[in-house]
């Protein structure tokens, strides 16, 4: 990124209402009239400066270019720091005084001492205008008043981030059950006119009350570890009309979830909500779903084929498949960039087989696909064979497969002998970049390797990341690794400018879209 660029790429950080329309250099009657020898100087002036590529908005001293960005919401201000190297971070200090409040307990202290030190802070501080607000403490029952009132002073100053977890310390988890209600009227409490994230961890969150406002700047609401009823969480959505992204983990009290129609909503993530069985969604914009737990019995995604990045993962170990309708619900994926499936979603995919509806089989899209493999088993490896002969991938670049960490699966006796497929014969034309995890020269696993460099003949590399814990075991260790060096002499590569890197630790230059991983493979 040039280390300057015009003020012209400032507007493009705005909101619409807040772009003006651009005057017209010269009026009528200066346009009929020859313009003075010092007026065409300083038009000559203008045009060199402009030539020259230089920036008067990055060249305004530090005083004016805060007031710029004081006028402007919080999330149009962080993206001013694409700008330069001069706008990186300048947002921090926009205002005189802290506006960015992480209000934690630290290693050893009191509660009584947290609360006075708060309360010092905010008095010294006073009711100025607050961008980030970040509140880690675990009140009990006597001091969640005290939370009410930072809830209430958040609001009073127009915070735009507010983050609130009261989970109880890791050693001392809640039981089940007796997760501390907060006051009804908590989202009245938040309800400030500029609030655009809303973060909410670790306690029983019930259905709005009557006089309840409608939250109409929220953007990203996430909801984890939090008690909440299906009807609570529709009334909730219903009232937050610019709603575009959506995040529930850990919601043990849902079972049936029904986002209503939102015009808006464009991501959706759902994990470990371990009571859910049915979810439908009624959202024209959503681009983003992800799901990790147990798979529903029902799915109901309106408009699916409008997804552009789908993460489906179980870490549900189990010899059959649980009733699901997940590929056909979300089957129509045509216009899918990123797709992340683990070794559970393949067997559904490998069941299903001709039955697949064939626009679920045609990922013409498809850029990067993850493989999230919890076994590796002669099945395991016939899935992902069968995955790349059912579903075409014509212009499929990234590949990552992450491989099981355990040295000796469980459920290989449970399996039945399969007699051992023979690659399919696919090409893939376009498949630049391969990374697997933990590997651990398991037969199987070489086959893999052997199969992706034989059919990718424009590979330019190959990245394997071996099985840290292998580093204790001198022996596992050799045949892993060192045992893939060995034969590297012996594989069949269509690429000849393909690039094998071995190493032992991952430094995680190459990542997935998809980096955040909900399972343990």
């Amino acid at each position: 990124m040039k280390e300057k660029i015009t003020s012209k790429a400032m507007t493009f950080l705005l909101p619409d209402a807040m772009r003006k329309k651009k005057k017209p250099r010269w009026t009528a009657a200066q346009s009929l009239s020859s313009p003075s020898s010092a007026d065409a100087a300083d038009a000559g002036a203008s045009h060199s400066s402009a030539a020259a590529g230089e920036d008067r908005l990055t060249d305004l001293p530090d005083v004016l270019r805060l007031q710029i960005l004081s006028l402007l919401p919080l999330k149009y201000a962080v993206r001013t720091g694409a700008l330069s190297s001069r706008w990186r971070d300048l947002w921090k200090y926009r205002w005189p005084h802290p506006s960015s409040l992480d209000l934690s307990v630290a290693a050893g202290e009191r509660p009584e001492d947290f609360l006075d030190r708060v309360d010092c802070c905010l008095r010294h501080r006073g009711r100025r205008r607050l961008d980030v607000l970040r509140i880690a403490f675990h009140p009990g029952l006597r001091h969640s008043h005290d939370v009410c009132r930072w809830l209430e002073y958040a609001s009073a100053c127009g915070v735009e981030d507010l983050y609130v977890d009261l989970s109880p310390p890791p050693p001392s988890p809640a039981p089940a059950g007796r997760r501390r209600p907060l006051r009804r009227d908590f989202f009245h409490l938040c309800e400030s006119s500029n609030l655009f994230r809303l973060t909410v961890c670790g306690f029983h969150l019930s259905c709005p009350a009557a006089h309840f406002k409608r939250l109409s700047s929220l953007e990203v609401l996430c909801l984890h570890n939090v008690s909440i009823t299906d009807a609570a969480l529709r009334r909730i959505i219903a009232a937050c009309p610019q709603l575009r992204s959506l995040d529930l983990r850990y919601c043990r009290d849902l079972r049936r979830i029904a986002i209503p129609a939102s015009g808006r909503l464009a991501s959706l993530t759902i994990v470990h909500c371990p009571k859910v069985s049915e979810l439908t969604v009624s959202a024209p914009s959503l681009r983003s779903f992800r799901f990790s737990g147990a798979y529903l019995t029902n799915y109901c995604l309106d408009n699916s084929s409008r997804l552009e990045d789908v993460y489906m993962s179980s870490g549900v170990l189990s010899s059959g498949l649980p009733r699901s309708n997940w590929v056909k619900a979300i089957g129509r994926l045509s216009n899918v960039k990123v797709l992340t499936l683990c070794s559970l979603s393949l067997q559904y995919i490998t069941v299903s087989g001709a039955n697949a509806i064939e626009a679920f089989r045609n990922f013409r899209n498809l850029k990067e696909l993850q493989l999230l493999m919890v076994m590796m088993t002669d099945s395991n490896l016939t899935d992902i064979y069968s995955f790349f002969t059912l579903c075409q991938c014509p212009k499929l670049e990234r590949l990552f497969i992450e491989l099981p960490t355990n040295m000796y699966d469980p459920f290989l006796e449970k399996y039945l002998e399969v007699v051992e497929e023979k690659p399919p014969e696919v090409a893939f034309e376009n498949l630049k970049v391969i990374k697997m995890n933990n590997f651990k020269g398991h037969n199987n696993e070489m086959q893999l390797v052997r199969f992706l460099l034989g059919r990718a003949g424009y590979l330019e590399s190959l990245a394997i990341v071996g099985f840290q814990e292998f580093e204790m075991d001198e022996v596992n260790y050799y045949s892993g690794l060192q045992y893939l060096r060995d034969q590297l002499p012996y594989l069949m590569k269509a690429s000849v400018n393909a690039k094998i890197v071995m190493t032992e630790h991952d430094d995680n230059q190459l990542c997935p879209t998809h980096s955040e991983i909900y399972i343990k493979v």
